[in-house]
C-alpha cells in the first residue's frame, strides 16, 4: 500500500502532466483522505485560474481569478490513477 505523500506526490505529478500549470496560481494541497475500506486515496488540489474576461472594459488591468478544485483518486494498492473530479473544496 502507498503512503499518504506517494499518494500526494502521484497525484501533483499526475495534475502537471494534465494541464498547463503556468497558467495557475497558488497550487496547493488542499485535503487528502483515505477511503473507509482503506482502497483510494483522495487527494485534492486546489488553485486559482484566470477567468475570460466577457469584454475588453472589464479586461484592461483586471485579473479575475477563480478558485478550482481537483480531486485525484488514487488507488491505495498500486498507485494509479482511478479518477479525477471537480473539487468543490470540501472534500
Amino acid at each position: 500500500m502507498i503512503d499518504v505523500r506517494a499518494a500526494v506526490k502521484i497525484a501533483f505529478q499526475l495534475f502537471q502532466e494534465l494541464y498547463d500549470t503556468r497558467r495557475f496560481e497558488d497550487v496547493l494541497l488542499e485535503a487528502v483522505e483515505l477511503s473507509q475500506d482503506r482502497t483510494t486515496w483522495q487527494v485534492t488540489i486546489g488553485f486559482y485560474r484566470r477567468m475570460p474576461s466577457v469584454n475588453l472594459v472589464e479586461s484592461i488591468g483586471s485579473k479575475k481569478y477563480v478558485r478550482t478544485y481537483k480531486t485525484f483518486h488514487i488507488d491505495a494498492a498500486t498507485g494509479d490513477m482511478i479518477a479525477m473530479r471537480q473539487g468543490n473544496g470540501e472534500e
